[in-house]
């Protein structure tokens, strides 16, 4: 009976084996999709930008009012989660439209969209304001239900963005009430209600049956649509509250891939993969996934996103390389080792050759292998003497090749103050002109209050209330640098057209030396790349600077580095 008992157990465990390992089989299957996707991402991504090259020209081409609304919101959505900036401009775009059409229950949801973007982005003070402006009780039910909706989303991110206790504490209670609220407005066929009200439940405790409910509601979406994306992230939250390890990783990696198909920049599913496969030590993936993270926050313009990522950076960026260093030991150990028992091997078998041909000579050809040998002792010893003439020779090249490059590396430090002075230099020179402008700005105004205590000076307070010497000498400072610009960097306007789309590259107009666009990169390019700083010197508006880099950055061959490459044009 006893055999009997343990041959039962040993195949109990075989199969609890066996459905381990099919679990992890299909993860890694998993994982291997998601990784293909990735490096097609761009045929995806090329799709979308098609489509929504399409509907621009389409809008270019509408007259009527209602039609251009309809157009506008389909680009939106495109952008929604793909570029947050272009989002906003077509939002923009879309409330114009809607107050020269008259329809205001269109304008207050295109408000409460942009509170969501902006939201998304990490802009929530920007976004909580947008929403304090829209009339509540202006609204009808589904507009409501959006509103409430565009609540639930700002305090949750808030909550999520928030480390200390009090504030996420605080916020958290926020999005409780708003869904509350939601729940009055919404039907349980509403998507909103789907990923709110029913997701709060689950947090309540009905976590099982609102993990049936999304997983049957998830097989009406297909694999890169967005909403796809979004059930799938919630069921793995809610797969990891009961610890089910497994089932959270496939539906993050089911998001991911869903994410990729759908070209979103807006998400959340590779930085907690990298997390996970950081914990799991699979850092390659893990490095793999968080800059993926990295670089769709950054083409998203989401701050939010970035600062989460931000914070797993150098954990996996230090554990990558490690593991790169330990791999390089391990292969330099193993060269080591294979060519110490390759020259063992080939002594072992040239010493049994020449014990084989000894014997076989022994007899009858004793002299002549000693001949033989003699011979070659002396062509050895040749090859050692030629040997040891180009190792000479070659030690000669060497010491040369190391003067060289000493020659070299003190020519390079040369070069390199010498561009630290010059860029120093156009920085100071930049910094006094703006300063004198401002300064003669002041005391224009000065005097003018001035003489309007002294008496009705009317010539005298008309000739200083006109511009016209702060416009010329601005003018005349924007000449000046523009000449310092090419004088230290003759080829910049070249430089930068390279690293341009050719259709996209900037046709000066005559007589001109930079325009305003190149004098912004002619500053990031000598090191004033804080934005505040570029609009005071360009006298515009931070919003304006930021719509310059952004509208420059999708002209570039390669929008992820544009800046960074203009920072190294010579």
């Amino acid at each position: 009976m006893k055999p009997f008992v343990i041959i039962l157990f040993i195949l109990f465990l075989a199969s609890c084996v066996g459905k381990d390992s099919e679990k992890e089989v299909a993860l890694r299957s998993l994982y291997a999709e998601l990784d293909t996707e990735i490096a097609g991402s761009n045929v995806y991504e090329s799709a979308k930008e098609n489509r929504i090259a399409e509907m621009r020209d389409m809008l270019c081409h509408t007259a009527d009012g209602h039609r251009k609304l309809e157009i506008i919101e389909r680009l939106i959505g495109e952008y929604e989660a793909y570029d947050a900036d272009s989002a906003l401009y077509y939002i923009g775009y879309g409330l114009r439209e809607a107050t020269t059409t008259g329809d205001e229950n269109k304008e207050m949801l295109l408000n409460i969209k942009r509170a969501d973007i902006l939201a998304h982005a990490g802009l929530f003070s920007d976004a909580l304001s947008v929403m304090e402006r829209i009339p509540q009780n202006n609204l009808d039910k589904e507009t409501k239900e959006k509103y409430y909706s565009a609540y639930c989303a700002i305090y949750q991110y808030l909550s999520e963005y928030t480390s200390d206790h009090e504030p996420a504490a605080e916020n958290e209670k926020m999005r409780r009430i708003y869904v509350d609220s939601l729940s009055l407005v919404a039907g349980p066929a509403s998507f909103d209600y789907l990923i709110n009200v029913m997701a709060e439940r689950a947090r309540s405790g009905s976590v099982d049956e609102i993990i049936t409910l999304y997983e049957d509601k998830l097989k009406g979406y297909n694999l890169g649509e967005r909403n796809y994306s979004i059930l799938a992230s919630i069921l793995a939250y809610l797969y990891k509250t009961k610890g089910n390890k497994e089932e959270y990783k496939r539906y993050l990696v089911l998001s991911a891939i869903s994410d990729v198909k759908g070209a979103v920049k807006e998400n959340m599913s590779f930085r907690e993969l990298a997390t996970i496969m950081f914990e799991d030590g699979d850092i390659e993936r893990a490095n793999r996934y968080l800059k993926k993270s990295i670089a769709d926050a950054n083409f998203y313009s989401a701050m939010m996103r970035n600062a989460q990522s931000g914070k797993l950076l150098p954990l996996i960026d230090e554990a990558y390389t490690a593991a790169k260093d330990q791999l390089t030991r391990r292969l330099r150990l193993m060269v080591w080792i294979t060519g110490v028992l390759s020259l063992v091997l080939l002594l072992t078998v040239f010493l049994i050759l020449k014990q084989m041909r000894s014997l076989r000579k022994a007899k009858d050809k004793v002299s002549i292998a000693n001949e033989e040998l003699s011979r070659m002792s002396e062509q050895l010893q040749d090859a050692n003497s030629a040997l040891e003439a180009s190792n000479k020779d070659l030690k000669g090249l060497s010491e040369e090749l190391k003067i060289a490059n000493q020659q070299l590396a003190a020519k390079n430090l040369e070069l390199s103050e010498y561009n630290l002075i010059k860029e120093q230099y156009a920085a100071l020179f930049m910094e006094y002109c703006s300063s004198a402008i401002s300064s003669l700005q002041h005391y224009q105004q000065t005097l003018r209050k001035l003489t309007l205590q002294g008496g009705n000076k009317t010539a005298l307070l008309k000739k200083l209330e006109s511009t016209e010497t702060a416009d010329q000498m601005l003018k005349n400072f924007y000449g000046r640098f523009d000449e310092a610009i090419l004088n230290i960097y003759p080829d910049f306007v070249e430089k930068f057209n390279v690293l341009l789309n050719p259709e996209s590259q900037i046709v000066l107009k005559s007589g001109e030396l930079l325009n305003t666009e190149l004098r912004l990169f002619a500053l990031i390019r000598i090191g004033i790349d804080d934005s505040a700083k570029i609009a005071d010197f360009l006298r515009c508006s931070i919003s304006t600077v930021y719509t310059y880099r952004s509208k420059m950055r999708k002209r570039a061959i390669n929008p992820e580095n544009f800046e960074e490459n203009v920072k190294n044009i010579l």
